[in-house]
């Protein structure tokens, strides 16, 4: 039995950095980019690229294959549908963006990438800081003007289906400010576009801000988030707190900690300052708890 080809009812251009790319709402509420798209969106060409392993080529290259989700595999598959000429063409899921962005810089941060990918990467970063499942559904529906006809609350509903799965995932918990003032004060030269920390910057995280949790917290989160055969965590140690306590705690001392940096002319500094600020604090919590 064939599977019915749905009509898109609404079909536009998001723009993507500095690319433009086709995309449409079937009649089924899917969200959609051409495939044409997905490469315009990562700056690839699409003529002369063999896929491998049922994939595009984009994620099909086989240092990358260790990487690729059961989701992925899903959504990059095309998907038919008659456009509104009439006539048959084929797009993907557009959450397969977001997703091909983690992808890249999840291998390239366990240092598998290769020289050739690394456009990609810079193209990943640029995209991850604008996109989440939620951005890009927004983006779509705005550019074919399906926001008119949707329900009132169906972002509402997505928001809800995705926050508890995804939000946490996507979001960048420590704001760029952080990094901005710790390569201030150590007098680094910062690129924001690029993912590579130094070494220190972890021994840095660790001791500023994990530590200044409850004793037995940073203990528990090198357990559940051990360091990988490749040197480094499978995920961020923030992503294993809990949304109601530990994210709140996390969030709270950041903006103290970002208060202190910006106070702060150097790391020297910096470190009296803080040493000032948290000593003092923990001494009249002991003070009056006694």
């Amino acid at each position: 039995m064939n599977k019915k080809i749905l009509k898109a009812t609404h079909r536009g251009y998001i723009k993507l950095a500095d690319t433009e790319i086709p995309c449409a709402v079937l009649e089924n509420g899917k969200r959609i980019i051409s495939q044409t798209g997905l490469f315009q969106a990562f700056d690839r060409p699409r003529k002369g690229e063999v896929r491998q392993e049922g994939l595009p080529s984009i994620v099909g290259a086989k240092n990358l294959l260790a990487f690729v989700t059961d989701e992925i595999r899903e959504k990059s598959q095309p998907i038919a549908y008659l456009h509104t000429n009439g006539k048959t063409a084929y797009g993907h899921d557009a959450e397969i963006i977001p997703l091909i962005c983690e992808l890249y810089l999840q291998a390239h941060e366990a240092e598998v990438t290769l020289n050739s990918q690394d456009n990609i990467i810079l193209r990943a970063n640029i995209l991850i800081r604008s996109l989440a499942k939620i951005g890009i559904t927004a983006l779509i529906d705005e550019a074919t003007g399906y926001q008119y006809d949707r329900e009132k609350d169906e972002l509402q509903k997505l928001l809800a289906a995705y926050i508890s799965e995804d939000y946490l995932k996507w979001q960048q918990r420590f704001p760029r400010k952080f990094y901005e003032e710790v390569f201030r004060l150590y007098n680094w030269p910062y690129n924001v576009l690029s993912v590579k920390r130094p070494s220190c910057l972890g021994k840095f995280t660790n001791k500023y801000v994990y530590e200044q949790m409850p004793s037995g917290v940073l203990e528990e989160l090198h357990k559940k988030n051990p360091i990988t055969n490749t040197g480094n965590r499978k995920r961020h140690h923030h992503q294993h707190l809990t949304e109601d306590i530990g994210i709140k705690h996390l969030d709270r001392h950041l903006t103290k900690l970002i208060t202190i940096m910006e106070l702060s002319n150097d790391i020297h500094e910096f470190k009296d300052n803080f040493k000032r600020v948290f000593e003092n604090a923990n001494q009249l919590k002991l003070a009056l708890n006694n």
